[in-house]
Parts: C-alpha cells; sequence; structure tokens
C-alpha cells in the first residue's frame, strides 16, 4: 500500500492514504516552552487510544483529530524538530497512544502546533530545557564531481507546478502508479515517488520518516540544488507491520558499514548520496510530563 505525504499543515488522513506532516528538521531551531499568550484550543478531549491499529492526526476548520498519537510524535510537531532532538522522558511517550480531539476556534491551521504546545504543558504538563548537542546527522549531496544526476531524478520545467501552497485541485483517485500531486511524495514498502518536489521538500522527507529509511537522523539539504523535481525509486528493505503503525520508538542510527538499502539506491538512481557529518543542534531535553486525565 502506498501512502503519500503531503509537506503541508499538521494533518494526517486516517484511511488507506495517509497524509503525515513532515516538519522543517532545521538545525537551529527556538525550543521554548508556550508563552502565557500562545494559542490554545478552545477545548480538547484527551484519551488513551481506543483503536491502535491506525494512527494520524487531521486538521479541519474549526478542529483537530488525532487517533493514537504518541506524545513524542505530538512534541515533533508541535515544536518543528526531528526525534532525534528529543531526549530522555519516560517511555510511555513513545509507547502508549492518545485520542485526541480539540476544537480550534476561528485560529488559522498554521496555529495549530502552538495550541499543541499549550496542550503538552497544560494537559501532559511536559516540561523541559534545551542544550546544544553534537548529533550524527546525513547530507544530502550530489555523488558525482561533475554534477550529473540519475535517471531517476527529473528537473521541471518552470511554471510546470504551482508553487508551494497554491490551490491544487481536488485529489486523483486512489492510483499506486499514477504521479503524486504537485508538491507531495507517496511512499510505500520499499518506494519513494514523487511530483514537483523540491529537494529541500524531499530531504525533509526521508530524514522525518524513519520507519522507512531504517535511519533515525537529521538529514539537511546540501545539494544546492534549485526547482522542482520528480522522482520514482525503488530499494529492497521493507518497514513495519503492514497495516498499522510502526513499532514504537524510532531504530537507531544505523552504523558505519551498515547503512540500509535506501543509500545505495539514492546513489545508483537519483544521483544523491547521504554524507554522514556530524553537527551541534539543539535538542529538547524532557524533565517531566505526566499522562492526562480523561475528559
Amino acid at each position: 500500500m502506498l501512502k503519500r505525504i503531503a509537506l503541508a499543515a499538521l494533518s494526517a488522513t486516517l484511511g488507506p492514504v495517509v497524509i503525515v506532516s513532515l516538519m522543517g528538521l532545521r538545525l537551529d531551531a527556538q525550543i521554548v516552552p508556550p508563552a502565557a499568550d500562545t494559542p490554545t484550543f478552545e477545548a480538547a478531549s484527551i484519551r488513551p487510544a481506543a483503536d491502535t491499529g491506525r494512527r494520524g492526526g487531521r486538521g479541519t476548520p474549526g478542529r483537530f483529530q488525532g487517533i493514537n498519537l504518541p506524545v513524542r510524535q505530538l512534541i515533533r510537531q508541535a515544536y518543528d524538530i526531528h526525534d532525534a532532538q528529543i531526549i530522555g522522558g519516560p517511555d510511555w511517550l513513545a509507547s502508549e497512544g492518545f485520542d485526541i480531539n480539540a476544537t480550534t476556534g476561528d485560529k488559522p491551521p498554521a496555529q495549530i502546533r502552538f495550541m499543541m504546545q499549550s496542550l503538552l504543558r497544560d494537559r501532559f504538563k511536559l516540561t523541559f530545557h534545551t542544550e546544544k548537542r553534537e548529533l550524527p546527522i546525513y547530507a544530502l549531496v550530489v555523488a558525482r564531481s561533475d554534477g550529473r544526476l540519475g535517471s531517476g531524478l527529473k528537473k521541471l520545467a518552470d511554471g510546470e507546478c504551482p508553487p508551494p501552497g497554491a490551490r491544487r485541485g481536488a485529489p486523483p483517485p486512489p492510483d499506486p502508479n499514477a504521479p503524486a500531486p504537485c508538491g507531495s511524495i507517496t511512499f510505500g514498502p520499499g518506494r519513494l515517488l514523487a511530483h514537483g518536489v523540491e529537494i529541500e521538500q524531499f530531504a525533509r522527507a526521508i530524514g522525518g520518516l524513519p520507519a522507512i529509511t531504517s535511519f533515525n537522523r537529521i538529514v539537511v539539504n546540501d545539494t544546492k540544488l534549485e526547482g522542482q523535481y520528480d522522482f520514482d525509486f525503488k530499494w529492497t528493505n521493507e518497514f513495519g507491520p503492514r497495516g498499522g503503525p510502526p513499532p514504537a520508538g524510532p531504530p537507531p542510527a544505523a552504523a558505519p558499514g551498515d547503512e540500509p538499502a535506501l543509500v545505495t539506491a539514492l546513489q545508483e538512481q537519483l544521483g544523491l548520496k547521504l554524507d554522514p557529518r556530524r553537527a551541534t543542534v539543539d535538542v529538547l531535553v524532557i524533565d517531566s510530563a505526566e499522562k492526562p486525565s480523561e475528559n
């Protein structure tokens, strides 16, 4: 089954096609606790997940709904950071999911992640501090010294796809072999394909989906490639149990010499490679958290 990533708001459909949020994965993220005037949900109901076979979140006008969302995932989305930037905390933050039904009122969708920060503070009693730490990362670079790209990466002509955020019309009917709409990535076991995606977005995708890539590292774009691209590439490894969410917690970073098959496919088919590096990044260190009371 292929699933589609929309590089947009904090949202995920709960059916066969899943739209998930991909955050900025910034090395210089400003991780600060919510202020007194940070937006809040008008009302929010939180309960232990009733159905652990599904997972996702959906933002619609006036509402946010989450099914089986672990708190660790909420922290990632609320603070626009990579999982590797979250340090400490009890095991249940990753292993237990919660169903959330919240009303946003007339606040715009862009405010949802800030409302989530307030929710984490008020209902999960999340407290944390920030530190600078050196972490292993991957830099996405062009593999060949002459700049030649692989046959699986095609640059689009200017104007072929609308700019990010522009109306793209109704989604196409489900078709695992059809190209994704402009600005989105479709993924499945051992496959990623996209239409009209910037390389920066692609780097965020492979850095933000450890259940697919089999590594848990920030990926930064250092290709210097501009414009929008199509790609479709495949590799041999598969991810997660089919029909359900990935296992609790991200997989560990691959050891040198033990990188997943995706790394080889990336170079052979797209002409890109992941260059292992280390970087000093902002991290969120959890001091305390509590399970919320049901209401």
